[in-house]
């Protein structure tokens, strides 16, 4: 499938994936919307990718100020972690026992920084269940890895999902 984020000004082909889904908190209205999801899913031969994108370089994009003040709080932090657990309740409902791997495509001149970046990918990993997996009793990995790319470094490290302009 090819989706299009809220904006309709870009798409992310999906046609690779062997199962992929988007608009999860259709799926997630019947319970109140008590969960936060990704914009995409993706699952492949050996893994499964959680897809969360924001665009802030884009015409009809949300206030470039708001975005920087979600930064700045920790909430941009904060939704993003929640993005991860709720979606990857779904993946785990759904069975689909591979590694998932979690990638925040993020474009905004506020990213531009790599040190920066880094540093909220660090902050975001802390919360997520990685030490979680190490504990004796958890018999399935929850999470393989978590990263924060531009458009650019997605299309290079993922190129059979090409995000594009529509």
């Amino acid at each position: 499938m090819v989706y299009h984020e809220e904006n309709k000004l870009y798409q992310i082909d999906l046609r690779a994936a062997m199962w992929s889904k988007s608009n999860l908190h259709d799926v997630y209205k019947c319970i109140g919307h008590a969960l936060s999801d990704v914009d995409f899913i993706a699952e492949t031969e050996s893994d499964v990718f959680l897809i969360e994108y924001k665009n802030t370089e884009v015409e009809n994009a949300r206030d470039t100020r708001i975005f920087a003040e979600k930064m700045k709080n920790g909430m941009l932090i904060d939704n993003i972690v929640k993005k991860y657990y709720g979606s990857a309740f779904y993946v785990m409902a759904c069975e689909k026992r591979k590694p998932i791997h979690f990638i925040a495509v993020i474009e905004s001149k506020l990213m531009e920084d790599r040190f920066m970046r880094k540093r909220m990918e660090a902050s975001i990993k802390k919360r997520l269940p990685f030490n979680l997996q190490t504990n004796p009793d958890i018999q399935n990995k929850l999470i393989a890895d978590f990263k924060i790319v531009s458009i650019s470094e997605w299309n290079e490290q993922y190129s059979m999902f090409p995000i594009q302009r529509c």
